[in-house]
């Protein structure tokens, strides 16, 4: 099937006339295969122009494109067979030419189908070949003829201005129990001029108040097309209020999410009767209580063992530095006050030796 459907390709390019196949002369299934399934730059510019033929703005993108810019060109291969719905956007195998036979041969016939004719071509001994396309040349026809008389169908349906423009508007479902459950009205009596002006000129200052709000409202949101402040609507503001409307959907969305959920998995949980609490509660607040105190004291206890080190190591400090006494000499306390003692004890030795 894939040495008749690569033949097929082949003989429908040389018909086409495709300049890449100008000086190509193969009969061998297996060697057209290779030549239009294997990445090569010969197969790139068979492809450059079955994409031109198909479309030909995109040959000014490709003109612009160096020789070493193959990949941009890939790319925009990809995105004009992703427009054309023949291939996805991320396919860039399917271009290279690293996809299976099969994939690459189905998308290079699907290109050729929508390749335009461009005159009569002598076809001898070719049309058994050459069948596939014209098969599908005519289902494009087909379709496209179907699609024109459905649009026309659809446009001059009497109902489709009754759908665009409705008369009355359905009702939300807050308002629709109010309605089913109305009763038909009774007889009244008729209300006086007096009262009955009394009741327009109320309903007149209700609605210029009510009118007075949303000209307010309309003011502050910019980006309504008919609003004063968004006179010079931009693309911002058409933005913004596309996104309103998105996320307007998605609460929506999300509401009739939870309340299906909240009926199938939530609510039977909801009605169960409320857990009985422990009458241990007081005596657990005793123990806090009293497990706060025994902290602060610890806390205590530590900061009086911090201040005993820092005056220990204070105390040590002293007795190991040196201060000038008296005259130019340093000493520390200890030796300063071996000193005073033997001055003593000299002193006292004399007065013994006076006495």
């Amino acid at each position: 099937m894939a040495a008749g459907s690569c033949t097929a390709v082949y003989e429908r390019l040389k018909e086409l006339g495709c300049p890449a196949l100008e000086s190509v002369y193969l009969s061998d299934a297996k060697e057209i295969q290779k030549l239009l399934c294997t990445p090569s730059v010969h197969r790139l510019d068979i492809l450059e122009w079955i994409f031109v033929s198909v479309y030909p703005p995109i040959q000014e993108q490709f003109a612009s494109l160096k020789e070493s810019q193959s990949d941009l060109k890939i790319k925009a291969m990809v995105k004009l067979g992703y427009d054309l719905m023949l291939c996805q956007a991320e396919d860039l195998d399917l271009i290279m030419g690293k996809a299976p036979a099969q994939k690459q041969l189905h998308f290079l016939e699907e290109l050729l189908a929508v390749i335009p004719p461009q005159g009569n071509f002598t076809m001898s001994g070719s049309i058994s070949d050459s069948s596939i396309f014209s098969s599908k040349e005519e289902s494009f026809q087909e379709i496209a003829r179907k699609n024109e008389e459905f649009v026309k169908q659809v446009f001059s349906s009497p109902d489709l201005q009754a759908v665009l423009n409705p008369e009355c508007h359905p009702w939300s479902s807050d308002i629709k129990p109010l309605l089913v459950g109305e009763e038909a009205p009774q007889k009244r009596v008729p209300p006086s001029v007096t009262s009955h002006e009394s009741t327009l000129l109320d309903r007149l200052k209700e609605l210029e108040d009510r009118m007075a709000a949303l000209q307010d409202l309309k003011a502050q949101c910019s980006f309504l097309p008919g609003s004063s402040a968004g006179g010079d609507a931009s693309q911002d503001s058409h933005t913004a209020l596309q996104a309103l409307k998105l996320i307007a959907s998605d609460y929506n969305q999300l509401l009739l999410a939870f309340e299906q959920v909240y009926e199938n998995e939530l609510q039977k949980h909801c009605e169960r009767s409320p857990p009985r609490l422990s009458p241990c509660g007081p005596l657990f607040q005793a123990v806090h209580h009293n497990l706060l105190l025994c902290i602060q004291e610890l806390q205590g206890l530590a900061q009086v063992t911090e201040t005993a080190e820092c005056i220990m190591e204070t105390v040590k400090r002293r007795h190991e530095e040196k201060v000038v006494w008296s005259g130019n000499a340093k000493s520390s306390l200890p030796s300063k006050l071996e000193e005073l003692q033997q001055k003593y004890k000299a002193i006292h030795a004399i007065l013994e030796d006076c006495q």
